[in-house]
């Protein structure tokens, strides 16, 4: 082997690691571009939903319609997650008590674990499954079948007749929903603490009210406004721009709980940092 050939093999490497190098920045610049672009779109979006939110208002018929399907069909499966989450962050919080800390504190923590984080973040969660989902479905569906098109020839605006009462009646529902179930998570922590873990209901239910806050509720507020805004929002979003069929409406509907689901943790954090530190 010459000189020549030992120095080309060194420089096709190079060649090969450097193509590579470029190929991966390529991708990371076109992601990043991407994400922009979908987040300053989405960021537009809202700004004009905010703005068309009175004259969503005068459309009553859209709005109950809207709540009947977000809202009062969510209510039993609100029910049985809640009761759960009460359930399972008693017998958690139990376990590691155990001889460390007095049981009246039991009733404390599951409220304000409840209130501060378990109720708003699963309750979110579940309902990006249940209503972002059904708002990336309905979006997708009739985009496919090019009834968006028709509000648009028909001089009607989608963002007012589709997006805004969606978006409107989520933000509102969505606090009432996490509140509901804060309270039966709470039910639930109390019968599985009286029934099974031997603590009396006067020792629970001092312990509830042993640091309660009113504030702690304004925090759950906040945080339950915001998942609705997001989670009604990225349904939207990803529901607009499907594109491919039957298979369009599927990875909508995917990416629209994914998406939501993320953006959930990264804003329960933002606003936990916020208010709470």
């Amino acid at each position: 082997m010459d000189s020549r050939t030992t120095i080309a093999i060194p420089i096709a490497i190079i060649e090969a690691i450097g193509e590579i190098a470029i190929g991966v920045f390529m991708r990371v610049r076109k992601f990043i571009v991407a994400a922009l672009s979908s987040v300053g779109e989405m960021l537009r979006i809202c700004f004009e939903v905010f703005v068309l939110f009175p004259k969503a208002i005068k459309t009553p018929s859209l709005i109950i319609k809207q709540a009947m399907e977000l809202c009062v069909s969510s209510i039993p499966l609100i029910f049985v997650t809640s009761i759960f989450i009460g359930m399972i962050s008693a017998v958690s919080a139990k376990y590691q008590f155990r001889n460390m800390v007095p049981l009246k504190y039991l009733g404390t923590s599951v409220t304000k674990l409840t209130l501060l984080e378990l109720g708003p973040v699963l309750t979110g969660l579940v309902m990006s499954g249940r209503i972002g989902s059904s708002i990336a479905a309905q979006i997708a569906s009739m985009k496919e079948k090019e009834e968006v098109d028709a509000y648009t020839v028909l001089g009607l605006d989608p963002l007012r007749f589709l997006a805004a009462p969606r978006i409107l009646v989520s933000m509102v529902t969505m606090p009432v929903l996490i509140i509901l179930g804060c309270f039966l998570a709470v039910i639930g922590a109390w019968a599985v603490s009286v029934s099974g873990l031997g603590v009396t209901s006067y020792t629970f239910l001092s312990g509830t009210r042993l640091f309660f806050s009113n504030y702690d509720i304004f925090v759950c507020l906040v945080k339950s406004v915001v998942f609705g805004l997001l989670i009604s929002l990225l349904g939207y979003y990803h529901g607009i721009h499907s594109a491919g069929g039957a298979k369009g409406v599927g990875e909508a509907t995917m990416k629209s709980v994914v998406s939501s689901s993320v953006m959930i943790l990264m804003f329960d954090f933002l606003i936990a940092f916020l208010l709470l530190f």
